[in-house]
This record gives C-alpha cells, sequence and structure tokens, in this order.
C-alpha cells in the first residue's frame, strides 16, 4: 500500500477540503452547500488528483504511466476523497449542527415555488407536487449519499482526463541497448 501514499495523501487533502468549503458556503456565504456553488469545489480535486497521480507516475511508474493505471489511481483518489467528504458532512450533520438539511429542504423548495407555472406548463400539476413531496422527504443521510455520488460522478470525468494527460509508455527498446 505504500505506492499508492501520493494517492491517498491528496485525495484525503481533498476531502478536507471539500468539507471546509462546505463549510464556507453555508455559514459565510449563507449559500446552499448543495447547490451551484458545489461545482465551483470541482477544481481543488481536479488539481490535487492531477499532482498525485503525476507523483504517483513519477515515483511508482519511473517516469511512465499506462491510461489504465492512471485511471485507476484517480478511481482509487475519488472513492477516498468523495467517501471523506460525504462522511464528513454526514457526522458534522449527526453531532454539531444538522440545520443545513432545513436550509437545503427550503431553499429547494423556494426555488421550486419561483418556478412554479413553468414546472406545471411542462410537467404538469402531478409531477410538481411529487417533486415537492421528494424534497420534503430529504434527511441527512441522503443529503450526504447525494453529496458522495456527485463527487463520486465528477470524479470519474476527472480521473479520465488526468489520465488521458499524463498516460506516457515506456520507450520500446532501452536507450542503454544501443
Amino acid at each position: 500500500m505504500n505506492h499508492y501514499t501520493t494517492i491517498l495523501n491528496g485525495a484525503s487533502l481533498a476531502g478536507l477540503i471539500a468539507f471546509a468549503l462546505f463549510l464556507t458556503s453555508y455559514y459565510v456565504l449563507s449559500l446552499n452547500p448543495f447547490g451551484a456553488i458545489k461545482f465551483f469545489g470541482l477544481a481543488v480535486p481536479a488539481l490535487l488528483m492531477y499532482t498525485a497521480v503525476k507523483k504517483y507516475k513519477e515515483v511508482e511508474g519511473e517516469g511512465f504511466l499506462t491510461y489504465g493505471r492512471g485511471f485507476i489511481a484517480g478511481v482509487m483518489f475519488t472513492f477516498i476523497y468523495a467517501s471523506l467528504s460525504a462522511m464528513m458532512i454526514y457526522l458534522y450533520g449527526l453531532t454539531v449542527d444538522g440545520s443545513f438539511v432545513d436550509f437545503f429542504i427550503n431553499d429547494n423548495l423556494q426555488s421550486l415555488g419561483e418556478a412554479k407555472d413553468q414546472i406545471i406548463s411542462f410537467m404538469g400539476e402531478a409531477t410538481y407536487k411529487e417533486m415537492i413531496e421528494e424534497f420534503q422527504k430529504f434527511d441527512l443521510a441522503s443529503l450526504a449519499m447525494g453529496d458522495f455520488q456527485s463527487k463520486t460522478i465528477g470524479g470519474f470525468i476527472i480521473a479520465l482526463v488526468v489520465a488521458t494527460i499524463l498516460k506516457q509508455k515506456p520507450p520500446i527498446f532501452d536507450a542503454s541497448d544501443e
């Protein structure tokens, strides 16, 4: 497991930064931490994933990295980062302050209310009422799981890009053979 230390360290740092962004967006900026602000948070794990996989390439791959190994390293990074962030959000809501769940529900219900006419005209009143019921059912566990899922999807996409950028096959012939 020592050869994945750079991936583990980078992913752990990304998870902590994602949790800090969650706290900052909710307490300092008074924004819905599960709203559009979440997409700005993808830049940090992308940069950290690139750095960690690049260091993994240099240390473990001796300067070379196949696409598959790069993608697997990115997936490991993503799973650790998303798991740590979601777990910290869940534990924070469970032990310290779970008021962000109500904030999330009220913010989304307000957004639905503002777009009520458009939603009803496109999807019908029954669908609009279903949407309201679904938002009212949200709890801490479903928010943490949704955060994990969205970070995982974003991380997979980033892993595909990072593996493409950093792939480098070793030369077929060794330079000393000449």
